[in-house]
């Protein structure tokens, strides 16, 4: 790889883009820079991603060979609640940062869903139809077709339920249940939805792997998928979580209905097997790995 390519990592301050940036700290051989915004320090640049001559006078500045944009308005219901600010972060800034991609000849990688899908016909390809239920699932297809209409020169990679290293337990979904089961008890837990509890640290690998891919093969372009391989249900997750909190499985209850409020779907499987074909990624173990990161939180707060 050309030592002077530059990779630009956007939301390198969220959940993914914090470990994108730690897998590019660690591995890369080319030059890399984040930006971040309210959360912006150190190494990470500021910049606001709706501000479009500060975006392009960043771009002018760095010349990123290849952009990967984790930025995104990531959460279903607060995507219900303020529909014109998730549209502008997930399919303005994008069809921006394409227009800027293509004028520049820049690679462009966009993190996906895969909650562009309904849920009814899994395990989904990457060329399957798509229907999403919810306004955030909308917003990342619509995301994925401006850049479509832009150029060819991108990859689109659809992940699940991201889990990981967190600043707080609201940051990931799958954390997100801790705090349900650490409120009043018996806490009750959707046993209807799929999921498959992704960690970014193995989706920051294969985002480099593909970079690498790229810089190796103009050629190396399209909409892939990655995905842990271990079905849960939020109730199953929880089960999984409590002993580690020091809480007994008996106070969880499952529901085996949809959860109220903000439509989900039900299994969004995604077949990554293109991308495995490669030799690409890995795919850890979600009990060790969460009881991993909830041991490490626990110390944290503790001597804080």
């Amino acid at each position: 790889m050309n030592k002077m390519e530059t990779t630009w990592i956007t939301g390198a301050t969220g959940l993914l883009g914090r470990a994108i940036l730690e897998d590019f700290s660690t591995a890369y051989k080319g030059r890399f820079v984040g930006t971040g915004f309210s959360r912006a320090s150190g190494k990470v640049e500021k910049l606001n991603l709706l501000d479009k001559a500060g975006v392009e006078a960043f771009f002018e500045r760095n010349q990123p060979k290849f952009v990967i944009h984790s930025a995104a308005e990531r959460k279903p219901d607060v995507s219900e609640k303020d529909p014109s600010a998730t549209w502008a972060l997930n399919v303005d800034v994008t069809e921006h940062l394409a227009k800027l991609c293509h004028k520049n000849g820049s690679w462009l990688l966009y993190i996906s869903t895969d909650y562009v899908f309904n849920g009814t016909a899994p395990p989904y390809q990457p060329g399957d139809d798509t229907n999403p239920l919810n306004y955030y699932g909308k917003s990342k297809l619509a995301g994925e077709e401006v850049i479509q209409k832009v150029f060819d020169n991108f990859a689109i990679l659809r992940v699940p339920i991201l889990y990981g290293e967190i600043q707080h337990l609201a940051e990931s979904a799958v954390t997100s249940v801790v705090l349900d089961l650490k409120g009043s008890l018996p806490s009750r837990q959707d046993n209807w939805a799929i999921r498959y509890p992704t960690h970014v640290g193995d989706v920051a690998l294969i985002c480099r792997q593909m970079v690498e891919q790229r810089s190796a093969d103009e050629g190396f372009r399209g909409i892939f998928h990655w995905s842990g391989n271990e079905p849960y249900t939020k109730y199953q997750m929880a089960c999984v979580m409590a002993p580690i909190m020091g809480i007994n499985c008996e106070d969880i209850t499952a529901t085996p209905e949809p959860e109220k409020g903000t439509p989900r779907p039900q299994d969004c499987c995604l077949e990554s097997t293109l991308l495995e074909s490669l030799a690409f990624g890995r795919q850890r173990s979600f009990p060790d790995a969460i009881e991993d990161i909830l041991k490490r939180t626990n110390s944290k707060n503790q001597s804080s």
